[in-house]
């Protein structure tokens, strides 16, 4: 069986494709392996709410250059992800820039959480909603994920480990990021900092 590009026994790559990053041919080896490596091998940052909300400033505040930002909270309805105004958190707005090493970062994986209060011990599912129109719109077009969670009493309401997310890469400037919650108890709160990463298309 031909092996190599094009069959041709002596390539020395699999594919024919340059390894440009993210400019690179999309689902190409190359592009994958550079995705994956990026992904592992890449500069951690955790944010937490700004004070600011009004959309002048970023919604995100980073904790390595800030201080001690506010967690972000979500409030859940009866059984039911919570709809009342600001039950949601915003935590990616398009105001919010990602810079590591003096360099803006143009792509977002939105990668952990860190419960840090919860008011009840009962079990929480938590969705991250993603898209670029308003929060119903990607909700409705299925750009979401979700995980269970429960806060521990032991732990005054916190997680003690760091959970993964699972979701697409966003484009920052272009995609918002929401996240809601669901509990059996109406108007329960859930607080958080967001691990994300990025990368340069």
């Amino acid at each position: 069986m031909p092996i190599g590009n094009h069959g041709n026994i002596n390539s020395p790559k699999i594919d024919g494709e340059a390894t440009l990053g993210l400019s690179g041919t999309v689902n190409s080896l190359s592009y994958r392996v550079h995705e994956i490596e990026k992904h592992f091998h890449n500069s951690e940052r955790w944010y937490g709410k700004s004070s600011d909300q009004s959309g002048v400033n970023p919604w995100a505040l980073s904790v390595s250059t800030s201080g001690m930002p506010g967690s972000y909270r979500v409030i859940s309805g009866t059984n039911t992800y919570g709809a009342d105004a600001n039950d949601e958190a915003l935590v990616w707005g398009l105001n919010d820039v990602l810079s590591v090493g003096g360099v803006v970062q143009t792509k977002l994986d939105f990668h952990q959480i860190f419960v840090t209060a919860s008011s009840v011990t009962t079990i929480w599912y938590v969705r991250i909603i993603y898209g670029s129109g308003t929060m119903a719109d990607a909700i409705t077009a299925g750009q979401f994920t979700d995980f269970p969670v429960i806060a521990d009493a032991a732990q005054n309401g916190s997680i003690d480990i760091i959970i993964p997310v699972m979701m697409p890469r966003i484009t920052i400037g272009t995609h918002q990021i929401w996240v809601q919650a669901k509990n059996a108890t109406n108007n329960a709160t859930l607080d958080f900092l967001v691990g994300v990463h990025g990368y340069i298309a």
